[in-house]
């Protein structure tokens, strides 16, 4: 199994202690050969000067990531007042990724976009080069620079040119269970999920199989790397997808999952959205939930209001996943601006990145979500702040020198099969219609299909 280093260990969890200020206004230099003004933008200049752009984001309403975003944009609009503007397009999760492609094709694309589909982001998007290149932007900003995983930014790069950028933080998916429900003989660093199996008794996990089945997903990523060769298997695929999924470890991943759906899914696991598995948890209905650490939030007393059957926050304690997995892909795809919109609006959608970027802005994104920026300083008062949440600390000290760091299985197979055929597919698992090593060979059969 691959398992991270002590060094990398210590790069993750190690912070300077360096305070660093908000950044100065961005450059605004255009890269070379971007931004012909072609196409919609969504917003541009008023007569005032004030250029405002607006982003379509599923960051919205319910969504787990709005109670962070939403007020970021607010404090953005606030800074730049008079000079940028950002608005919100609200756009459901289910539909994010086809609405960006559809906007793209059809000459609107917005100043600003957050990812998208995976393939065509690598088949359309780069090889056509519709994207300002963000190295002339990023040169022209010392205070963030230097903040980037240099994994991250050769996977961004192409002949020279950065496509995207991700938030320079490490976010382990790990997982939650209530201490008053479920008492592990020991830390899930020491369990494998055959030994959580033996003592989760009349628990329940809470799992759901709509949208893309995140918490399911993840419990079985967990499994898959915890197998001989799954976390290799898992990293691989980030770059080389897995269409054949008849691998040993995920055949023994999926037996697992199997059972744990016939023996110890929440009863609304079938048909369940995240915010079904989310309120199972916090309604006493589920003792565990595999989750990113953005979680966090809803254990905060400002959030009793997702609370009930005598849930409380403070019932809730925080590990790695069993079998000592942590969950992170670093090669992803974040935030690009299309060469299609104008110079004005690329400096509005430069600054909104280099805004989320800055240190203060990462600061509260990591106590609001989790996680750890090896290359950024942070200040005294992050430290001190950090340490007063109990669940953040514990999730921070749950990683050792032996943990295993893999990608979650939705990134190391085609977009296509995450989601929403993996998903669609677990009832026939959760019924016994399949097998695991049928379901299996389904998922490499869909694979196959929506390739070709």
């Amino acid at each position: 199994m691959k398992k991270i280093s002590i060094i990398l260990v210590c790069a993750m969890l190690l912070f300077s202690i360096a305070a660093c200020g908000d950044n100065t206004k961005p450059g605004t230099t255009p890269p070379a050969g971007g931004g012909d003004g072609g196409g919609d933008g969504g917003g541009g200049a008023s007569a005032d000067g004030l250029i405002e752009i607006t982003i379509p984001h599923y960051k919205v309403g319910e969504n787990v990531g709005a109670k962070f975003f939403l007020p970021q944009v607010e404090r953005f609009n606030a800074k730049y007042d008079g000079v940028y503007k950002i608005s919100i397009e609200e756009i459901p999760q289910d539909d994010y990724a086809d609405k960006i492609q559809q906007l793209v094709q059809q000459g609107m694309a917005p100043a600003l976009i957050e990812g998208g589909p995976q393939t065509w982001l690598e088949e359309v998007v780069i090889p056509e080069g519709l994207f300002y290149d963000l190295n002339p932007f990023l040169a022209n900003e010392p205070g963030i620079k230097d903040f980037f995983l240099p994994e991250n930014i050769a996977h961004n790069s192409r002949s020279g040119k950065l496509f995207s950028l991700t938030y320079p933080v490490v976010r382990p998916m790990t997982i939650f269970y209530n201490g008053d429900m479920f008492s592990p003989s020991k830390g899930f660093a020491e369990l494998s999920w055959d030994d959580v199996i033996s003592e989760l008794g009349d628990n329940k996990i809470a799992f759901m199989t709509s949208e893309n089945a995140w918490t399911t997903m993840l419990a079985l990523s967990s499994m898959i790397a915890a197998e001989p060769g799954g976390a290799e298997l898992l990293t691989n695929g980030v770059v080389d997808k897995i269409t054949d999924f008849s691998h040993p470890a995920i055949v023994s991943g999926m037996t697992k999952l199997q059972f744990l759906l016939q023996n110890h899914a929440s009863s609304n696991t079938i048909g369940a959205a995240y915010a079904d598995a989310a309120n199972s948890f916090m309604s006493m209905n589920s003792a565990l939930i595999a989750n990113g650490p953005w979680m966090v939030g809803d254990f905060m007393p400002d959030s009793e209001d997702k609370w009930s059957n005598g849930f409380n926050g403070d019932m809730v304690r925080g590990d790695v996943l069993p079998g000592n997995v942590g969950l992170a892909n670093v090669l992803g795809y974040g935030w690009w601006i299309p060469s299609s919109v104008s110079q004005a609006e690329a400096e509005a959608a430069w600054a909104f990145i280099a805004f989320m970027m800055s240190a203060a802005e990462l600061e509260q994104y990591m106590l609001a979500e989790g996680g750890t920026a090896p290359r950024v300083p942070v200040s005294d008062s992050f430290l001190a702040e950090r340490a007063d949440n109990r669940i953040l600390d514990e999730l921070i000290n749950a990683v050792n020198a032996n943990t295993i760091f893999a990608p979650a299985f939705a990134d190391a197979i085609p977009s296509s099969v995450a989601d929403p055929e993996f998903g669609k597919l677990l009832p026939k698992l959760i019924d016994g219609s399949l097998s695991a090593e049928e379901f299996c060979n389904e998922l490499t059969r869909v694979a196959a299909e929506t390739a070709s």
